[in-house]
């Protein structure tokens, strides 16, 4: 009886995550690599889906394993801790990278597809096009780790396969349906403080710190675009609200038709990640409340647009 209720939550739980279209059978046995027969007959439940099934499923379709066999925690959920290894950083923020941009892939065409952020830094959905201002949010968390070595910030050189994957993620969020950014109104502030520090220290050289505020000044422009059209470069929507108090962290949040994703940055560069259902909710209805202290600056409130930008552009110009 327990065993037919297992394989059966099983079952519901992958019927839940795949896209309509998409055949369960045929789904299963491109995951398990087993015939159609031993497929149907597990469908069916005349053979129960193994443990190591189960994992391989939960895996490939990211289903937590207590949704399987349909049981809620409320006060639990399961987080994926996406922690860059200090013993092969490069590698391990490649892996990460990797994985976020086949997600952006999976969900190109998903016309359900949205993300949700309140960022107190800029959101590196915009910022890791640029190569300069990319490697300086590494250079400061690979200064900071004490076990990888990181001296001086122009003897770091970025793989040019990472260049290249950074690149790919930011331009797949513009083929997200919709997009809510609000901003702490002091996240270039944060990022020009920090640069400040490096050069004062002596870490970056006055060429370096030139082209990190040439990047910054590009940054602004077509942040300020972008709000001004409020459509990406794909024609998807794109609203940003100015926060009028500030934010203790940065979280985001990623819906698609067969994905619920929650994220908290962590540790400069990281985040921890989950696909609770009721954690997604709670940061969602979250990070929507915090409009009421907002100001939308995108396709309305010019005033204010260009206010908060020309503020910005003066916070940069003291580098």
């Amino acid at each position: 009886m327990i065993t037919n209720e297992l394989n059966t939550g099983l079952v519901n739980a992958v019927k839940e995550k795949l896209p309509a279209k998409d055949n369960l059978a045929n789904a299963l046995m491109d995951i398990l690599y087993i015939g159609k027969e031993a497929i149907y007959r597990r469908l069916r439940g005349e053979v129960p889906f193994t443990l190591a099934e189960a994992a391989v499923i939960s895996r490939k379709l990211g289903i937590s394993l207590d949704k399987m066999i349909g049981v809620s925690f409320r006060d639990n959920a399961v987080f994926d801790m996406n922690i860059v290894s200090s013993d092969k950083p490069f590698e391990a923020y490649y892996s990460i990278l990797e994985k976020q941009v086949d997600l952006f892939h999976s969900v190109k065409e998903d016309e359900n597809s949205e993300i949700g952020t309140s960022s107190n830094i800029i959101p590196q959905t915009l910022s890791l096009k640029y190569n300069m201002l990319s490697k300086f949010r590494l250079f400061k968390w690979m200064y900071q780790n004490e076990n990888i070595k990181c001296k001086h910030f122009e003897e770091m050189e970025i793989p040019q396969k990472m260049v290249e994957k950074q690149k790919e993620y930011s331009d797949l969020v513009s083929h997200i349906h919709s997009v809510d950014y609000i901003w702490d109104n002091m996240i270039f502030s944060h990022l020009v403080n920090d640069i400040q520090y490096f050069c004062s220290i002596h870490l970056i050289t006055d060429e370096d710190k030139d082209t990190l505020k040439e990047e910054l000044f590009l940054l602004i422009d077509e942040m300020e675009e972008l709000s001004a059209r409020g459509k990406s470069k794909a024609g998807n929507d794109v609203k940003i609200y100015i926060s009028n108090i500030n934010f203790e962290a940065t979280y985001s949040y990623l819906g698609t038709s067969s994905t619920q994703l929650s994220l908290i940055r962590i540790y400069s560069i990281n985040s921890i990640t989950t696909q609770d259902q009721e954690m997604f909710r709670g940061l969602k209805e979250w990070i929507q409340s915090l409009k009421k202290f907002s100001t939308l600056i995108s396709e309305s409130g010019e005033m204010q647009r260009i206010q908060f930008f020309k503020q910005q552009r003066e916070i940069v110009s003291i580098l």
